[in-house]
């Protein structure tokens, strides 16, 4: 059974539609708008169960959870938590869009009308409950308001440690680096052959699906994400076990543009994966 142990309980209000949430999945990921460099507890609360094969610390689930939303298969709320304080600001909410961004800023945790109450300390599990004290708008224009309320226990899973870090010109000629520079190159080219072969399998189902909505706009997608991301300077790989992060930045005083495109070994080479 998915998510053994996991319990979740209690309902997502979109305008006047009531999804029931059945499901909890929660994984420790770096948080990309920190930095890379802090930690982020991620929380999908929805009514339908993250396959067992997804259930890990990397971004296969999100995208899944994506393709699901936008087929209209799935629905639930993504509950981004900072484990150091224990407070719930943002995430994502699970439409026909795919996953919509939702934040809000507040000068004090009073004053938040997102509320997660843990009802232990954060570990190696997450339970408590969230709710809202009044609907959020923005993220369903033609829907209405969204607002959730839940009670849920989950096992916390993390991310592989690391294993190797490497930098200079050892992570220049490093095979994780020159998959990343295929995959960018063939995007830069619009060579949709070369694309496919740069890609692991459970990338591939995602790539076909972008491809299926316009094979001109698509190419053109990925050829504009390619040039912005090879003005950037590798900065370091970092090895996992059997995956890696491939790190670019904006070398530029005071500049925080960085991207971190993860790799995978795929048929005995390392490939990009989702």
């Amino acid at each position: 059974m998915p998510g053994s142990g996991n319990s979740a309980s209690g309902t997502l209000q979109v305008g006047a539609e009531r999804i029931a949430l059945k499901h909890v999945f929660a994984v420790l990921e770096a948080d990309m708008l920190a930095g890379g460099d802090k930690e982020k507890l991620t929380v999908l609360l929805s009514d339908l169960p993250v396959p067992d094969e997804l259930r890990k610390a990397t971004d296969d689930w999100r995208y899944w959870a994506e393709g699901q939303a936008r087929a209209g298969a799935l629905r639930g709320v993504i509950v981004t938590i900072d484990p150091a304080t224990g407070t719930w600001n943002r995430g994502d909410v699970l439409t026909r869009q795919g996953l919509m961004f939702y934040t809000q800023t507040v000068s004090s945790r009073g004053t938040s009308s997102f509320c997660f109450e843990p009802a232990a300390p954060l570990g190696e599990q997450v339970a408590g409950k969230v709710w809202m004290t009044e609907p959020m708008s923005g993220v369903f224009e033609e829907e209405g308001p969204w607002r959730v309320e839940a009670e849920f226990r989950a096992a916390v899973l993390r991310r592989a440690a690391v294993t190797g870090v490497l930098t200079g010109a050892e992570a220049q000629s490093s095979p994780q680096y020159k998959a990343v520079t295929a995959f960018l190159a063939a995007c830069q080219k619009k060579d949709l052959d070369a694309i496919r072969n740069s890609v692991d399998p459970n990338s591939s189902e995602a790539l076909e699906q972008m491809i299926a909505g316009g094979e001109e706009e698509a190419l053109e997608i990925l050829a504009a994400m390619a040039a912005e991301s090879l003005t950037l300077a590798l900065t370091q790989v970092t090895i996992r076990g059997d995956s890696a992060e491939v790190e670019l930045a904006d070398t530029k005083p005071d500049s925080e543009t960085r991207q971190v495109l993860r790799v995978v070994p795929s048929g005995g080479e390392w490939k990009l994966a989702q």
